[in-house]
């Protein structure tokens, strides 16, 4: 079973929460953990749901979230989609700078085209994850 638009939408929000995420593919159901690597994760709480995934890995297919280098590409992609040539400059020298993605974030939350990315990164991360999918 694969999965459904609506999983990959939800899929695509868990992986950018920061979330480990997998597909049960007998049955089409999601499961999920925080990132073990996360310091301030509480996997204490979630021990049953890693057992659950670790008993049965090879039913599962794990996604994976972009790494820096794949959300540094979608930054670009939305600045490059910018039609006010000044706000697009601007972007695009504070991704030249020290500190890209800090920055970056800091000049679309300042701006109009705040729910621009926030669309465009959604959509970017449902593409991310339906290329995962094959």
């Amino acid at each position: 079973m694969n999965p459904t638009e609506e999983d990959i939408k939800e899929i695509a929000e868990l992986l950018e929460s920061g979330e480990l995420c997998f597909f049960h593919e007998p049955t089409g159901t999601i499961e999920h953990h925080p990132d073990p690597d996360n310091p301030y994760a509480d996997l204490d709480e979630w021990q049953e749901t890693i057992d659950k995934i670790e008993a049965d890995l090879t039913n599962f297919k794990r996604f994976e979230k972009m790494d820096s280098r794949q959300g540094f590409r979608v930054m670009e992609n939305f600045a490059n989609s910018i039609t006010d040539e000044n706000f697009r400059a601007q972007l695009f020298k504070f991704l030249s700078a020290r500190k890209p993605f800090s920055k970056f974030k800091w000049a679309v939350d300042n701006s109009k085209f705040r729910q621009d990315w926030f669309d465009f990164k959604a959509q970017a991360n449902i593409d991310w994850v339906q290329k995962q999918i094959g």
